[in-house]
C-alpha cells in the first residue's frame, strides 16, 4: 500500500527545514500505519494553477524519524526517509501535459478529495491495485532525482 499526500505546506516545510515529516492527525497516522505503507507520493498545486495537480515526488515510508525533531504536544506525524534511494523528486513534472494527466488521475481516483480541496485528511489517501499502477505509469514518464537535494533549504 502507497499513501497519497497533498502537500500544502510545501514552502513553509522547505523554510523551516522540517524535512522527513508530514502533519498528519492522529487518526489518519493511525489507519494509514494500520496498512503498512511503503511509499507516499507527493503533489501540490502549481503556482498560479488552481484546480490542476503535479507529482512532485515520491518518498520511502519511515515508521521513526529520519531526521531528529521534537514534535510538539498533540502533533502526528507521517515519517520519511529523505535520503533513501527510493526517495525521489520527479524531473518535469509541471509540463503541462504531466499535470494533465495527473489531474484527470486525481479526479478520477478522489474526486471527494477535489472537492473537499485536500484539506486535513482529504489530502491523505490509501493507494492499491489498479489506482496506484495508473500513478506509476504517469510517473514513468519523468526523470528522478534524489529527493533531499533538491528540497533542503538553501
Amino acid at each position: 500500500m502507497d499513501v497519497f499526500y497533498y502537500w500544502k505546506d510545501m514552502a513553509e516545510d522547505r523554510k523551516h527545514d522540517r524535512l522527513g515529516r508530514f502533519r498528519s492527525s492522529k487518526e489518519k497516522l493511525n489507519e494509514l500505519k494500520a496498512n503498512c505503507p511503503d511509499r507516499i507520493w507527493i503533489f501540490r498545486t502549481p503556482p498560479g494553477q488552481k484546480g490542476r495537480l503535479q507529482l512532485l515526488g515520491r518518498l520511502t515510508w519511515s515508521d521513526t524519524p529520519a531526521v531528529p525533531f521534537k514534535p510538539l504536544p498533540g502533533e502526528s506525524h507521517i515519517l520519511y526517509k529523505p535520503d533513501d534511494p527510493g526517495s525521489v523528486w520527479f524531473e518535469g513534472s509541471d509540463d503541462d501535459a504531466l499535470v494533465d494527466a495527473v489531474t484527470l488521475w486525481v479526479r478520477t481516483h478522489f474526486p471527494t478529495a477535489v472537492r473537499a480541496n485536500f484539506q486535513g485528511a482529504n489530502g491523505q489517501h490509501e493507494m492499491r491495485g489498479a489506482v496506484l499502477q495508473g500513478l506509476e505509469s504517469i510517473a514513468q514518464r519523468l526523470a528522478q532525482r534524489p529527493f533531499r537535494p533538491v528540497v533542503a533549504p538553501a
